[in-house]
């Protein structure tokens, strides 16, 4: 009896600790980092992502290698819509030669919405005509368009294949072929005139701007739980080893390039670091003018600043802007009349 009623009174202590710290010598746990926050919904996203585009490929008759894909995500300043271009590589892609190519081959598989409603899955050939380099996109329906490619040469610098993009452009992939890096960018059009939207019989085409949505959603409460700014513009950069989000705050008519009392914006980088001088945490984006008339993050030395055209800023629509190498990452942040470029370098 002397045992039961002490094992009684254990039992309701545990209880009452259990409701406190957890029965069994738990702790409490800490609420995410709005840093964590941010990797944990890019991995998240990152998941779901693959698996849409392989079914979308597989509806539209290709196959896919989508863990490496990269994609920019991003809502302008203006109304809050949003603009996705996403780049998977098609399967095998490296085991290409020159011959292949020039021959004509499969090589990316896109998905491009725009903040006007146009959005396509696209398939990408590559081929050579005579001398020139040209790149067909097709639709579900079958329906093609075929535009010049541009087609770069170098030395073999090591490392695996990268895709990559620039939205003012389109996207791009790197190869590595019998010592030579090759790099294959697109120009796209207006696909809209061109290509016209089919949708996939899965739907795939809105549970991927849901996932892009819910990525956007976190990403930017995220943000502005440091920033304590309400979002004008924020962009999203996501491949398997490089991570960027940018916010901006304020109107673009506010801002000014001097003002350090007034960060243009906030921002959280993430790559495979390597020794890099890059902050951890999300940091303000205050510019600090050099004798020579350029200019430089405050706090953040690895990231190189340029002033782009002002024919940008209609462009972007007060929005930032991605670009993504193979060896850099760049946002394009327009500010009055000209756009402010954040350059970032990437490890090879």
């Amino acid at each position: 009896m002397r045992d039961r009623k002490r094992l009684c009174r254990w039992l309701m202590s545990c209880s009452v600790i259990a409701l406190l710290a957890g029965c069994g010598g738990g702790s409490s746990t800490n609420p995410q980092t709005a840093e964590q926050q941010i990797v944990a919904s890019n991995t998240n996203f990152r998941t779901r992502v693959q698996t849409i585009l392989r079914n979308a490929a597989q509806e539209m008759g290709v196959q896919v290698s989508p863990e490496n894909f990269a994609c920019g995500v991003f809502t302008n300043g203006s109304d809050g819509k949003m603009s996705v271009l996403i780049n998977a590589a098609i399967a095998n892609t490296q085991n290409l030669t020159l011959d292949d190519l020039r021959s004509g081959a499969d090589l990316m598989f896109c998905y491009l919405r725009t903040d006007d409603g146009y959005r396509n899955f696209l398939p990408v050939r590559i081929r050579q005509i005579s001398n020139r380099w040209v790149a067909e996109v097709r639709n579900l329906a079958g329906e093609t368009a075929t535009f010049d490619a541009s087609v770069q040469q170098r030395e073999n610098s090591g490392g695996d294949s990268k895709l990559t993009f620039d939205w003012d452009d389109g996207p791009c992939i790197d190869f590595r072929v019998s010592g030579i890096k090759v790099k294959i960018c697109l120009e796209l059009p207006d696909l809209e005139d061109v290509v016209t939207t089919r949708t996939t019989s899965g739907g795939w085409e809105d549970q991927l701007n849901s996932a892009c949505e819910q990525l956007m959603s976190s990403v930017r409460g995220a943000m502005q739980s440091r920033s304590g700014s309400s979002f004008r513009g924020v962009v999203a950069i996501s491949r398997d080893d490089v991570l960027s989000v940018c916010q901006l705050s304020g109107m673009a008519s506010e801002m000014q390039l001097n003002d350090s009392s007034r960060p243009l914006g906030y921002c959280y980088i993430w790559k495979e670091r390597n020794g890099d001088d890059l902050p951890t945490r999300i940091f303000p984006i205050k510019l600090i003018s050099a004798q020579d008339n350029s200019y430089a993050v405050d706090g953040a030395p690895a990231i190189g600043v340029t002033l782009e055209p002002s024919n940008l800023t209609i462009k972007t629509k007060s929005s930032p802007r991605p670009r993504l190498d193979d060896n850099r990452i760049a946002l394009l942040l327009p500010v009055q009349d000209q756009v402010v470029s954040l350059e970032v370098p990437l490890t090879q």
